[in-house]
């Protein structure tokens, strides 16, 4: 028997978790009714970038440029993204009406990114304690 390689999913395994983390960032910003009632539809792309990017990132540990060149942004942009301070938008993230007066129109570059690493552990950490619980639970005796 010979086995034929499987073509590969990457695009849509980058694609799927760069869809929870994206969705958790809208949670972490109050959720999208909270977005459209701020006005803040717009910060929506530069979060999915920043999303993409981080996944990229930590997942598929791609450079600077090569994340540049799949978004199709600069690299000045990427760097802003994977190195924003998810302490400095933590605190941001408990006003919302604040950080929408700061962040008036498009989301700034190293914000997004920001709530996108922080968005992205937080899925991270869910999986984790899920797949523990799997674990656990495939213990227990029937």
């Amino acid at each position: 028997m010979i086995l034929e390689p499987r073509p590969s999913n990457t695009g849509k395994q980058i694609e799927q978790l760069a869809t929870k983390v994206l969705l958790r960032s809208i949670e972490l910003l109050g959720g999208l009714s909270k977005l459209a009632q701020h006005r803040n539809l717009t910060w929506l792309a530069s979060l999915a970038r920043a999303c993409i990017a981080v996944v990229l990132k930590e997942e598929y540990m791609k450079t600077e440029k090569e994340i540049a060149e799949y978004l199709g942004v600069s690299t000045a942009s990427v760097r802003n993204m994977l190195r924003a301070n998810v302490d400095v938008v933590k605190e941001k993230l408990a006003d919302l009406d604040k950080l929408s007066e700061e962040e008036k129109g498009e989301l700034k570059t190293h914000t997004a990114g920001a709530v996108a690493k922080f968005a992205y552990r937080l899925v991270k950490q869910e999986q984790n304690t899920d797949t523990l619980i799997e674990g656990l639970s495939a213990g227990e005796p029937g």
